[in-house]
């Protein structure tokens, strides 16, 4: 089955639109758009307390530093993670020393036309 691209960025974009987003911030201090909330709290204690109310998919785009606190607090029960055939030279590391371990499942991967490899894996517990 092919997927058309155009319409899943659309329904991406009307998704992020309608959520209500918590944001973590280091330095911003107001809310940058609608239905935006600011949190100046440890990741860890704002997602237990996010997920303590059952209200639905709690979701952390691209913030190594929010997953890697999400991750030793063992707060996580899905990764999607997206492999690109580039080499950047620098950057933060996701998995870093002195993690907990932990074991995870590959429940679905896709390769892309450049070669990018996008999985998923739920938490094995």
């Amino acid at each position: 089955m092919r997927f058309d691209r155009h319409a899943r960025s659309q329904q991406a974009v009307r998704w992020l639109v309608d959520t209500e987003k918590v944001v973590l911030p280091t330095t911003l201090t107001e809310a940058p758009r609608e239905r935006t909330r600011v949190v100046n709290a440890p990741a860890a204690d704002v997602i237990a307390e996010l997920k303590a109310t059952g209200a639905g998919d709690i979701l952390v785009n691209t913030s190594p530093t929010i997953t890697k606190a999400l991750l030793a607090a063992d707060l996580l029960d899905r990764l999607y993670l997206l492999v690109c055939p580039e080499i950047a030279g620098d950057g933060q590391r996701l998995f870093d020393d002195g993690l907990p371990s932990s074991k995870w499942a590959l429940t679905h991967q896709e390769t892309g036309e450049l070669g990018e490899i996008a999985m998923v894996y739920d938490r094995a517990r």
